[in-house]
């Protein structure tokens, strides 16, 4: 099976306008759709099982913001089946309005999705209020359930927060033993995760480990405390074969381009 992972999409109909700061970014960017269209121009999009999109999909947006990016993600993708789950930028009670037309508060969007022979488990570690994101005892019981109904079929979970502290500067979403100790005895055959906007590959909990780059920006720290904003766009393209994930790092935009310098 042939997959794409994409992450951080951040998309807004109208991005609030500003010349400096962090709003500047959006303002100076390519649209992370048109960004989205080159990927499926670097891949052969007959060849797709299925996508799966690791959070962040619009910038504190509002329902209309949500309804209208599923309208152009239907238009891109077809009949290739996706699977969203959430970021700290996504606002759940907007998400329920816009995608699904339903008020369902602000509660955690978990879900499984079977294609083929492959389980596919989207795990919500977000919090909207949180940067870091959260994994509560509810949701942990939740992903133990889920885990242990067809405990042998080849399953892949995806969430938003980054699992490893040493992958990045930005603090890993934390979580108690008992959740690393679930996922080492599951059948995963690999992580997916976005949130830091850099590509990375390791381990985790036993099991392969991937995150994602962004289809909007990317953040370098300077010296002084600063951070460089920058045009990177990334994505995984994935193939699933005899229960092994492996993972190759499309670059999207090329050249990276200078968006904006912010001191936080």
């Amino acid at each position: 099976m042939v997959f794409l992972h994409i992450s951080d999409i951040h998309f807004l109909r109208e991005y609030t306008k500003a010349e400096s700061g962090y709003n500047s970014i959006f303002n100076n960017m390519t649209s992370p759709i048109l960004q989205l269209e080159k990927v499926l121009e670097k891949v052969d999009k007959d060849t797709l099982d299925f996508i799966i999109i690791t959070g962040d999909l619009v910038e504190s947006g509002t329902s209309e913001d949500y309804k209208s990016l599923k309208e152009k993600l239907n238009n891109i993708f077809g009949n290739i089946p996706y699977i969203v789950t959430l970021g700290n930028h996504d606002n759940k009670k907007e998400f329920y309005k816009g995608w699904f037309n339903e008020e369902l508060g602000d509660k955690p969007y978990n879900t499984t999705v079977n294609i083929g022979n492959l389980k596919i488990i989207s795990f919500d570690n977000s919090d909207h209020h949180n940067s870091n994101g959260i994994i509560t005892f509810e949701r942990y019981k939740w992903l133990k359930e889920e885990l242990e109904k067809e405990p042998n079929k080849d399953t892949i979970l995806m969430t938003h927060h980054h699992l490893l502290k040493e992958q990045f500067n930005l603090p890993s979403v934390s979580f108690d033993k008992e959740f690393e100790e679930i996922i080492n005895k599951s059948s995963i055959v690999g992580v997916f995760s976005g949130h830091t906007h850099h590509p990375y590959k390791g381990i985790f909990a036993g099991k392969p480990y991937f995150t994602a780059g962004s289809l909007s920006f990317i953040g370098y720290d300077e010296a002084d405390g600063g951070v460089r904003f920058e045009e990177e766009t990334k994505c995984n393209f994935c193939k699933y074969e005899n229960g092994e994930i492996s993972v190759e790092i499309i670059n999207v935009s090329g050249k990276s381009k200078f968006l904006t310098y912010v001191k936080f």
